[in-house]
């Protein structure tokens, strides 16, 4: 559904750009009436049906929608949906190799910190779902994308039932074989250097001559015609036919119908494909005339009265193209005073009409640009605002956000960021990196795209503050590569990306022994002294990186609503906003004690994956989500360097304590569909029925002998299954557990 809605919201906002560029059309046919041409007249109008169907188009500081973006800007928030949710309901699969956090069951990675939310293969998709009950788009937008769909499939499939039927009555006529007949229409042909042959239909179902078929054109001519009218008026019929074939007059009537069927929610396209159509016929009569001759006008106007008045159709058919196309008596005076004003060589385009038809292309065939190195300033950060509202919980250098409004909370700078609803990207998560901010102000933010469809191909774009220039950055990345992947070839390249320097550097690992090379392509690039780069995997196209890096701006209010996704790695749970936030994707309120027996503090909580509680059940299990939260002695806050003493996790999901009971054991996840199984023995504690681990490694015989020695206790309260894990012993353990089980859900106001 969220798909459908995203796909009106784009019909929407383009049927509205080219609503704005057929005024634009209009008003300059309307002053330059007698001054252009009629080939000009309908060469303005196909450039509003390139803007109708053509989704993607190229940005540019000419472009007319430069002036206008304000408003467009304001018309989509009208309709776009104003609460933070995640927006991919269609997650068909999980990554199998879970990305282990730093909890006393987790081990750590050397993996670069640029390529934490690159490679899917390290981590797991997680969904971070605000409200169950929401979704992406308000009622009113679901219901308008409905009737759109039901109105543009029900005209679809009328023009495609209608075209079926027109060709299955090729059947009842019979090719027209007359000497005469045929020797007119190719010496016709000769005149319009058309050298295809194109065979001649005759019958009685339709009064009026029409040429169809883009591949395949064929002419049908009533029989009457062909019987009665002489040499001279067969001429000008099938000149006007060939005339339509010669300027692609069937293609362009077929996509002007397409759009029809597209945009038919818009009266006002359904005007202009009818003016457009009829400036067709008057561009058509202008080429015939132009290959008769002038001397031919009186005559071939004649012969359309004469038609008009015998052969009068009681309505036209939108996707044939008549001779005697002008059932209207202004449309008939148009043609005819056309006709009658034709001067030889007014068909041909001049130079001022090609620079006209340039240069209104360029102002609305072009997006308003995104300018690379603008000076305009950044949206306010919400910091001030969100401070007001949520407590301060946990610090950490690291963190991870599924919201890009959040995310930017956190930082100590404005940055741009690529905007890429039209580019077929969504947005997954952000990670940003503080550990030098106390000392010299550097910050790392990184935001994970992935593209939508089976490719699920990954881009990471990272913007960094602190650094003295390009090079810098250049530097970081270069030793990141090596600490991840060791010795690799490095190539540079200079790019120039609408004026803007790009550097492209490509990583090819050439390790002996491995199948696989792995390659990566980073594009650094350097504005208003911060330091960005977009880097994917070497067999993504440049073309999508180029397009990336011509559409950052900074985050407006509608950019930070609709960059709400997934957490590759993990979702922190920094503040009290966050903590509530992430209730909603474990799918009830947490228990959230700040404090244990033992002068235990929390020193932070997250939302991970089910594989980092337990092991998984099935692939769907993968999705459930779990909170976490990890506390240390007081004097002693070990939670930067990953030593947790302890971790307090939940979970909705009863099956882990119920086969605890059945087989005695628990199976803990080691990656893929491995296992390690711990045994475990039930106890009583505060009354209550609790099962606890022997001693275990997190990696069983896989794991390191320095790795610390853990022990949990699982319990059942309702349909939350509750674990709480000790690194090597706790003297208070029972204790621990007996203090967690008295805890209530969490009350967020009072939560300090």
């Amino acid at each position: 559904m969220d798909m459908l809605c995203d796909i009106f919201l784009w019909v929407f906002d383009a049927t509205i750009g080219a609503s704005l560029v057929a005024l634009m059309v209009i008003a300059i046919k309307k002053i330059f009436h007698h001054r252009i041409s009629a080939r000009l007249h309908h060469a303005l109008w196909l450039i509003v049906l390139i803007r109708l169907l053509f989704p993607f188009l190229p940005n540019s500081p000419v472009s007319i929608f430069n002036i206008w973006q304000v408003g467009v800007d304001s018309i989509k928030n009208a309709v776009s949906p104003h609460s933070p949710v995640a927006n991919d309901a269609s997650q068909k699969e999980i990554e199998q190799n879970s990305k282990q956090t730093n909890s006393p069951q987790n081990n750590k990675t050397n993996q670069p910190e640029n390529q934490k939310l690159l490679d899917p293969s390290l981590s797991h998709q997680i969904k971070i779902d605000p409200d169950p009950v929401e979704s992406n788009h308000i009622l009113g937008v679901k219901i308008a994308a409905i009737v759109w769909l039901v109105g543009c499939f029900s005209l679809l499939g009328f023009m495609c039932a209608y075209t079926f039927r027109t060709r299955s009555r090729m059947s009842s006529l019979k090719i027209e074989t007359d000497p005469q007949v045929i020797s007119i229409l190719d010496d016709c042909r000769k005149r319009f250097g058309i050298t295809k042959s194109i065979p001649i239909y005759s019958g009685s179902y339709r009064k009026s001559p029409h040429i169809s078929g883009v591949i395949h054109p064929w002419i049908y001519c009533p029989e009457e015609i062909c019987k009665e009218s002489n040499a001279s008026a067969l001429t000008h019929v099938f000149s006007h036919e060939l005339a339509h074939y010669k300027r692609k007059d069937i293609a362009w009537n077929l996509l002007s119908l397409l759009a029809l069927a597209i945009h038919w929610m818009n009266p006002f396209v359904w005007l202009c494909v009818k003016q457009m159509k009829a400036d067709r016929e008057l561009a058509c009569d202008a080429y015939v005339l132009n290959v008769l001759g002038e001397d031919e006008s009186v005559p071939y106007g004649m012969t359309i009265i004469q038609f008009l008045q015998r052969f009068s159709a009681n309505r036209q058919q939108l996707h044939l193209l008549h001779f005697n196309e002008a059932n209207n008596k202004n449309q008939l005076i148009r043609r005819i005073q056309m006709i009658k004003s034709f001067k030889a060589g007014s068909y041909k385009l001049s130079v001022a009409a090609v620079l006209c038809v340039a240069l209104m292309s360029s102002v609305t065939l072009t997006n308003a640009a995104v300018k690379v190195g603008s000076t305009a300033q950044p949206v306010a950060s919400d910091k001030a605002n969100a401070g007001q509202e949520a407590r301060f919980l946990f610090d950490s250098d690291e963190r991870t956000y599924d919201r890009l409004s959040k995310g930017i909370q956190t930082t100590g700078f404005d940055f741009k960021v690529p905007d890429v609803l039209a580019m077929d990207y969504e947005f997954r998560g952000m990670y940003i990196d503080q550990k030098k901010l106390r000392t010299n102000k550097e910050t790392h933010v990184q935001i994970e795209f992935r593209k939508r469809g089976p490719s699920s191909k990954y881009v990471s774009f990272s913007a960094r503050s602190g650094l003295k220039g390009l090079e810098a950055a250049y530097k970081i990345i270069v030793d990141e590569q090596k600490k991840g992947y060791g010795e690799q070839k490095i190539a540079k390249q200079n790019l120039n990306v609408q004026g803007l320097a790009v550097m492209k550097v490509t990583f090819n690992s050439e390790h002996s022994g491995e199948e696989n090379n792995i390659n990566y392509v980073y594009y650094l690039w350097q504005d208003n002294g911060i330091q960005y780069n977009i880097s994917s995997f070497a067999s993504d196209p440049q073309e999508d990186i180029v397009k990336m890096i011509s559409n950052v701006k900074y985050p407006d209010q509608a950019m930070k609503e609709r960059y709400v996704g997934y957490s590759s790695y993990v979702l922190g749970l920094y503040d009290t906003e966050d903590v509530q936030h992430g209730s909603k994707a474990i799918g009830f309120t947490p228990k959230f004690p700040l404090e244990l027996p033992g002068q235990f503090k929390g020193t932070a909580a997250d939302i991970s994956s089910k594989v980092n509680f337990s092991m998984p059940a099935n692939e769907e299990d993968y999705k459930t989500m779990y909170l976490g939260i990890y506390y240390d002695v007081a004097e002693k806050n070990k939670r930067l360097s990953g030593e947790n003493r302890i971790s307090f996790d939940q979970i909705k999901d009863t099956k882990i304590y119920e086969d605890m009971k059945k087989d005695g054991n628990v199976a803990f996840h080691l990656g893929m569909d491995d296992k390690h199984i711990v045994k475990v023995n039930m106890l009583k504690i505060a009354g209550n029925e609790v099962f606890k681990t022997a001693k275990y490694k997190r990696f069983g015989e896989a794991s390191k002998p320095e790795d610390p020695t853990l022990i949990s206790y699982f319990w059942r309260e309702n349909d939350v299954c509750f674990k709480v894990t000790f690194m090597d012993e706790v003297s208070n353990e029972e204790e621990i557990v007996s203090y967690l089980m008295s805890q209530k859900a969490v009350d967020f106001q009072n939560l300090k």
